[in-house]
């Protein structure tokens, strides 16, 4: 497992209330270089705040969050610079459907970091090229099955050369048979070893491709581990019984 000595991310004692109720108490993560963590536990647990909390989508009340060491604080002038340093991908795949594919792609590279327009289409081709999508640069959003929008998600999210990608429960929106095209694109990033925190039900990713594995629970981190401890011989009740859920032959 990746060491966690100089973590690339750094999360401390994060809160998040909406109005009275408190979806995150007092989180605190470390995400190392090249590491591949995935976070599980049921709907409602604060998976998904958490990661809008990192990117700034949501604003935390309370705790620091720290990209390469530097303080991130959520109304500086570099914010906006973080959230290119912090890809995203989320359930739904906000596609513009007035744009073909490769324009969806270098959008951010063009107009965020003012690449030229050759350069940031050589970059969204090979960036197609690499999830599969070479032949679909020039169609358009509606042409495409759930799990072809959903590799484009993830290319426009390459373009702008993240440090860190976050993917909130990247397939739960597509059919069953679509799921494998995204996850075998996501395992390939983690062993070329982009960073990645992934929210996810597939505990088949979270076995095959994650270095660690954090259980949430109610808003707080209740356990975590490596995948084989984690699956094999979790400690925390609640763990126990929510992996027996969806893991029945496994425990």
């Amino acid at each position: 497992m990746t060491k966690l000595k100089d973590p690339i991310l750094r999360v401390e004692h994060i809160e998040k209330y909406f109005g009275d109720l408190k979806v995150l108490k007092d989180i605190s993560i470390d995400v190392a270089e090249s590491e591949v963590v995935v976070v599980i536990g049921a709907s409602g647990s604060g998976k998904s705040t958490l990661l809008r909390c990192i990117n700034f989508l949501e604003y935390a009340q309370k705790g620091n969050i720290y990209l390469d060491g530097e303080h991130i604080k959520p109304h500086n002038k570099v914010l906006n610079r973080i959230r290119q340093d912090v890809g995203m991908v989320f359930q739904h795949f906000n596609l513009f459907p007035h744009m073909s594919v490769i324009g969806n792609v270098i959008e951010g590279p063009i107009h965020v970091k003012g690449m030229p327009k050759s350069a940031a289409r050589e970059l969204g081709v090979q960036l197609l090229e690499k999830v599969g999508l070479g032949d679909k640069a020039e169609v358009y959003p509606e042409m495409l099955s759930g799990g072809q929008k959903q590799r484009v998600a993830i290319a426009r999210a390459l373009a702008m050369q993240p440090k860190v990608m976050l993917f909130d429960e990247p397939t739960s929106a597509l059919d069953p048979e679509l799921v494998g095209e995204v996850i075998g694109v996501m395992e390939e990033l983690g062993k070329e070893g982009m960073t990645m925190v992934v929210v996810t039900h597939e505990m088949w990713f979270a076995k095959e491709a994650a270095d660690r594995v954090i259980f949430m629970d109610e808003g707080v981190i209740l356990e975590e581990g490596t995948p084989e401890k984690m699956f094999t011989s979790p400690e925390h009740g609640r763990t126990q019984e929510f992996l027996s859920q969806i893991l029945p032959q496994e425990l």
